[in-house]
């Protein structure tokens, strides 16, 4: 049986691009409202919900942001079906060939991020470069994507406003080629030509070592309707 996430996703298809009136979804823990289709920053083009997380801080549970993972849908489908059709949600999640053929970067996705607290940009970039450089030195290391270091370097400086508002913006997409484009609080930044940070960027979410469990899980979970599947 299809969820109402997956209904809303076919029937976004067939929207046309002018449409105002786009479905959308909520992450559960903040409420925060996802639009089931979006288009990406740059020349990436339509993409579709794939599911959404939430990242917290400190023994507390301080919700800092929800995030959702968007996928040129026929790329994925391309891509992943002759390995993971009509596989099982459940068996996805745990299943580390399936993340690993995503994080081969062979379709354009995007990852949205609304904050759900004010957080200084400064803290924003810090944790970012926390999270990205490591990833980006073993790109260079481990996967012949030399460059990383200084693409981080500049993606670090995109963070020059004052704060990051609550309900704050971000959307990040990456093109199979390695275009990585940038939009935050509608505005969009220049494009940087960095596989390794574009890797890096959505193996914070999707690789071994994610930033949030539940939410690697969570950002995965339209993907066995798009496979023909079922959840």
């Amino acid at each position: 049986m299809r969820t109402l996430l997956s209904s809303l996703v076919l029937a976004a298809v067939a929207l046309p691009a002018w449409a105002q009136d786009i479905p959308t979804v909520e992450e559960r823990s903040s409420h925060v409202p996802f639009h089931v289709w979006l288009e990406a920053p740059g020349s990436g083009g339509r993409h579709i919900l794939m599911g959404t997380g939430i990242r917290t801080r400190t023994f507390l549970k301080v919700k800092v942001y929800a995030f959702g993972l968007y996928v040129d849908s026929v790329g994925a489908l391309a891509e992943l079906a002759s390995q993971f059709a009509n596989e099982e949600l459940y068996r996805l999640e745990r299943n580390d060939d399936f993340y690993d053929a995503v994080l081969g970067m062979k379709f354009a996705m995007t990852l949205r991020l609304v904050m759900t607290r004010n957080v200084g940009a400064e803290r924003m970039a810090e944790a970012f470069d926390g999270a990205l450089r490591p990833r980006v030195e073993r790109a260079a290391a481990e996967m012949n994507m030399p460059g990383g270091v200084e693409a981080l370097d500049q993606f670090r400086g995109y963070f020059n406003v004052e704060e990051m508002t609550k309900q704050s913006e971000l959307l990040f997409s990456c093109t199979p080629d390695g275009t990585f484009s940038t939009r935050i609080k509608d505005r969009n930044e220049p494009d940087i030509e960095s596989p390794a940070l574009c890797w890096a960027l959505f193996d914070v979410y999707l690789g071994r070592k994610p930033i949030s469990g539940s939410g690697k899980k969570g950002i995965i979970a339209n993907f066995p309707d798009l496979l023909g599947g079922s959840n």
